[in-house]
């Protein structure tokens, strides 16, 4: 019915009755809607349940990394440590090396003058040996008493 008529009244042709038998009413309308929103629930429940599902494998995911990254960090530390006293006690046992060899050197030093050659000759020596020998027992001789007069 055209409440909004008044019989009589011109209008562009007949009275309009609307689509009232392929529209279905606002129930059809009602039910559409209910359809659409139940679709809407489902897509949005499947995309929750899936970024859910893909955050708790992150989760895990990066738990163990952090673990692994952890120990990692524990096993680091714990070399640092042993390297730096191992370096500690290296650096004094060169130290201590390094004054033994100064040491060494200086005596060696020392004693060079007197191994070394005076650059006389064999000669020279043998020589020197000889009046060295004759000397010792010309003294042996005065000390024995048989030269004293």
């Amino acid at each position: 019915v055209d409440l909004g008529h008044k019989e009589g009244m011109q209008t562009f042709g007949a009275t309009y009755q609307g689509q009232q038998d392929e529209a279905g009413g606002v129930l059809a309308m009602l039910e559409v809607i209910l359809s659409d929103f139940a679709t809407l629930k489902a897509d949005t429940e499947s995309a929750e349940n899936l970024a859910a599902h893909t955050y708790d494998e992150f989760m895990a995911e990066s738990k163990k990394d952090k673990a692994v990254k952890s120990r990692k960090v524990e096993l680091t530390t714990a070399d640092k440590a042993s390297a730096e006293s191992r370096l500690r006690e290296d650096t004094a046992d060169l130290k201590f090396t390094q004054d033994k060899l100064l040491a060494a050197e200086r005596y060696f030093e020392k004693l060079k003058p007197q191994c070394m050659d005076n650059g006389m000759t064999y000669e020279e020596r043998t020589k020197a040996r000889q009046e060295e020998i004759q000397s010792l027992k010309e003294a042996l001789k005065i000390l024995e008493g048989s030269d004293i007069a």
